[in-house]
């Protein structure tokens, strides 16, 4: 008997699993040119035939990363980075501690943009995906892709990518 009901369980546990909310930034970073136009990639899948709501967030960097990327950083910042090699220096701070504000929302076809990006090229493409018009030097920081649906509560509802703007 239990060779017939375990398999039958283990495959209605993985279809439950499959069948939860899944979200995925394909780049986890990115690297772009300033005034240039740019597409951050986000991708979900759910189960719910309810419309999903997506939204982009944007969290800035918990200190400045322009050294790093020119080759100088902090001392300070290498030496923890060292001691502790799942945390970045750049990335993992409190909120309180850094810039967080949303960047668009999504819901059927109507997008809205946040207060501080109205006015600004910027709109969510194909099911969630972020395109800016004109990169801005304070745009580089972390984006937040977070896509809600009314009945589907499991799984991955969010995922990020790191964008550098560069000259």
């Amino acid at each position: 008997m239990d060779r017939v009901v375990l398999p039958w369980i283990a495959l209605f546990w993985l279809t439950a699993m499959a069948e939860g909310l899944q979200v995925t930034v394909p780049d986890k970073k990115k690297v772009a040119l300033l005034f240039q136009p740019t597409v951050l990639r986000c991708h979900f899948s759910t189960s719910s035939q309810q419309p999903a709501v997506v939204q982009w967030k944007f969290k800035s960097y918990c200190q400045d990363r322009m050294g790093e990327s020119l080759g100088v950083s902090s001392p300070r910042a290498q030496s923890l980075s060292k001691r502790n090699l799942e945390w970045d220096p750049y990335l993992d701070c409190l909120d309180s501690r850094r810039t967080v504000r949303v960047v668009a929302s999504k819901q059927g076809s109507a997008v809205t943009l946040g207060d501080f990006y109205r006015g600004r090229e910027i709109t969510i493409v194909h099911d969630a995906d972020l395109q800016i018009g004109k990169l801005m030097w304070g745009d580089s920081g972390l984006y937040y892709c977070i896509v809600t649906t009314p009945d589907d509560l499991e799984g991955k509802n969010e995922d990020s990518v790191e964008l550098l703007v560069l000259e």
